[in-house]
């Protein structure tokens, strides 16, 4: 089971973001809302995934998202922001394009969310499949 943390300030967007992410096989979703209660959530169960909404205006958000990077280099992000998808695998960054307030607009933007999140948790399961290499 790989465990997907959601972390927005809005209860309706977390709300969404988890039933949509939780109807996937084998994946676990959490939310939060509060900044530290994501950190503490990362550093007992750290997540495979975490999918942050910023597309509402609010101060701490994309501070955290900062230090969520900072502290936490590698691990894989998917960053909802106004107009736009970020989408970091822990190595490079890529963006997708995601304008409109319309109802299309939404279905269009979850739908890349949820493909995201399938190519992100498959790139984890391969990164724990690999076999170890070392020298003999």
């Amino acid at each position: 089971m790989m465990r997907v943390l959601v972390v927005s300030p809005h209860a309706a967007s977390r709300a969404l973001l988890s039933r949509f992410l939780d109807a996937e096989p084998d994946v676990e979703v959490s939310a939060t809302g509060e900044p530290d209660d994501a950190f503490a959530s990362i550093k007992e169960h750290k997540p495979a995934l975490v999918v942050v909404d910023l597309r509402r205006p609010d101060e701490d958000h994309p501070l955290f998202l900062g230090l969520l990077r900072k502290r936490h280099p590698s691990l894989p992000v998917i960053s909802l922001v106004p107009g736009r998808l970020r989408i970091f695998d822990g190595r490079s960054e890529r963006v997708r394009e995601a304008h409109g307030d319309t109802a299309e607009a939404l279905h269009h933007l979850m739908g890349s969310v949820l493909q995201a999140t399938r190519d992100l948790l498959a790139q984890h399961l391969l990164r724990m499949l690999r076999p170890p290499v070392g020298r003999a």
